[in-house]
């Protein structure tokens, strides 16, 4: 790079074109200076050397400060990139390992340690107007819905397309939306997460019966469309702290003699309030019903709907203020649900699919309440059936079922802040669940000429449920179970199984 420099100089200084031009000859020494004629002065141009020479080490030195530069703003890009593939897509997704303790209705307890989920989650954004879902879920190849060769002793395990849709609109824009693809439909307080939909490991018993996933095409609305306007600026927030297993671990290495290397201080996250959705919305859907063994369906005997009011508020007091407060901010959350047919959940079509001939077309109506107040979040929801199901098991027993359960759950975040919008999403946290169900008691179905008890569920769930993000996407939880079947006298067992599970849950 030097050189380079000089040839430049070179080219540059008087005669070069003479020099250029007649490299072979040869350029006689000057005369020394006479005596007493005292030192010589410098040659022309020496200056502009000694000055070009050092604004060429001066650029070879910044170079590297230049590509330091640009690597950090690369990391920089990327860190706020956050999960993103590319500028269409989004990555993200849930693993959890479970340990678990637990007994049923007829049998001693046992131990496991299983995967209990693993799962992909692939948002496509080509446009501001179209969005792709796409989830990929772990099964273990040990569902009844999905049975394995019997010459193996252990399940087969699978990846599945657990949703994969695609949603043509936005309701902050325009009133209307379309949405097509395998789905789970508005039917309870079920959306098919797990993870968004409650705190606890097992399920209450409204989403362990009624949760219904099916191809299908929607029709949408959101009213009234927000008003446009500049979104507001960032606030920055405390962080919600882990309470009991994060310091106790620093605290037990501090012990140890663990000194943590120095660090800069995290900053604190920037909290941007999210638009105001429409109050008013509902959906209707046509979907597939049919499948193996069922008997066929039209689209118009497989209808969903949806009508939903939602609404929030900070008791007109800025969130600031609200620090210690036990009921603001607030939010509720009020939706009713019809289905045409309530056989078509999950469960039911799969523990009554032999069945199903006979019992026919029977409506179902759910109806589902979350709110949230200062540190407290409920969930309220009922599920069932409008008429009676009848029909003859294969024991020969005339059958009159109409199925319905409900839920009532509470949560608390602890170390709460105003700015928390979803409880038990970050930090510690309490959550204590009841669902009890109605006529699933179960059936007589004939399998490999075994007459076994099927389509039964425990008559009530109690669920009680702490965690810890001991990380920012890493949760520990420890919860207990209790399940009581139905008496002996309606077809169950009497019984009470217990469990005790711990899960370690890593969010992406």
């Amino acid at each position: 790079m030097l050189g380079t420099a000089l040839l430049s100089l070179g080219l540059c200084l008087p005669h070069s074109k003479t020099m250029a031009a007649e490299p072979a000859q040869a350029v006689e020494p000057a005369a020394p200076p006479a005596s007493g004629a005292g030192e010589a002065k410098p040659a022309a141009g020496s200056e502009a050397f000694d000055a070009l020479e050092e604004r060429v080490r001066s650029l070879e030195l910044a170079k590297p400060a230049q590509e330091d530069a640009i690597r950090s703003i690369i990391r920089s890009s990327l860190a706020g990139a956050g999960s993103r593939i590319n500028e269409y897509v989004s990555l993200g997704g849930s693993l959890e390992v479970a340990f678990d303790h637990s007994s049923d209705f007829s049998g001693p307890g046992k131990s496991s340690i299983s995967l209990s989920t693993a799962e992909a989650d692939l948002e496509i954004k080509a446009s501001d107007w179209i969005t792709g879902d796409l989830v990929l879920s772990y099964d273990s190849g040990s569902s009844v819905r999905f049975p394995t060769t019997p010459s193996f002793n252990t399940g087969v395990d699978r990846f599945t397309a657990d949703k994969a849709f695609v949603v043509i609109g936005d309701t902050q824009r325009f009133p209307l939306y379309a949405r097509a693809g395998l789905e789970y439909l508005d039917f309870g307080s079920s959306t098919g997460v797990h993870r968004a939909d409650v705190l606890s490991v097992a399920n209450p018993l409204t989403v362990e019966v009624f949760e219904i996933r099916n191809p299908a095409i929607c029709i949408g609305f959101g009213l009234p469309t927000p008003a446009l306007k500049a979104p507001e600026p960032p606030v920055t927030v405390p962080q919600v702290r882990p309470l009991v297993v994060t310091p106790g671990v620093e605290s037990l290495a501090h012990a140890l003699g663990y000194q943590p290397p120095p660090s800069r201080p995290k900053r604190l996250p920037q909290f941007t309030p999210a638009p105001e959705p429409p109050a008013f919305y509902g959906s209707l859907s046509v979907y597939d019903a049919n499948g193996t063994d069922l008997p066929n369906r039209t689209l118009g005997s497989a209808v969903n709907g949806r009508l939903g009011y939602r609404a929030r508020g900070s008791c007109g007091r800025a969130y600031s203020d609200l620090a210690g407060s036990l009921g603001c901010p607030w939010s509720v959350d009020l939706s009713v649900d019809y289905d045409s047919s309530i056989f078509d959940s999950r469960f039911l079509q799969s523990e009554y699919h032999s069945f199903l001939a006979d019992v026919g077309i029977v409506h179902g109506l759910a109806g589902t309440i979350k709110a949230t107040f200062g540190p407290w979040a409920l969930v309220g929801e009922w599920n069932g059936a409008t008429k009676a199901a009848s029909f003859v098991d294969d024991a020969g027993n005339a059958i009159h079922i109409r199925p319905a359960a409900w839920q009532a759950s509470l949560a608390y975040q602890f170390d709460w802040n105003p700015w928390v919008e979803v409880i038990g999403a970050q930090g510690n946290f309490v959550s204590v669940g009841y669902s009890r169900s109605r006529d699933l008691a179960g059936v007589a179905r004939l399998e490999r000429s075994v007459t076994n008890r099927a389509g039964f569920v425990p008559r009530s769930r109690l669920i009680l449920t702490a965690g810890e993000w001991v990380q920012e996407s890493t949760k520990l939880s420890i919860e207990y179970s209790r399940d009581t079947d139905y008496p002996g006298v309606q077809g169950g067992t009497g019984g009470r199984a217990h469990s005790v599970v711990a899960t370690i849950t890593y969010n992406f």
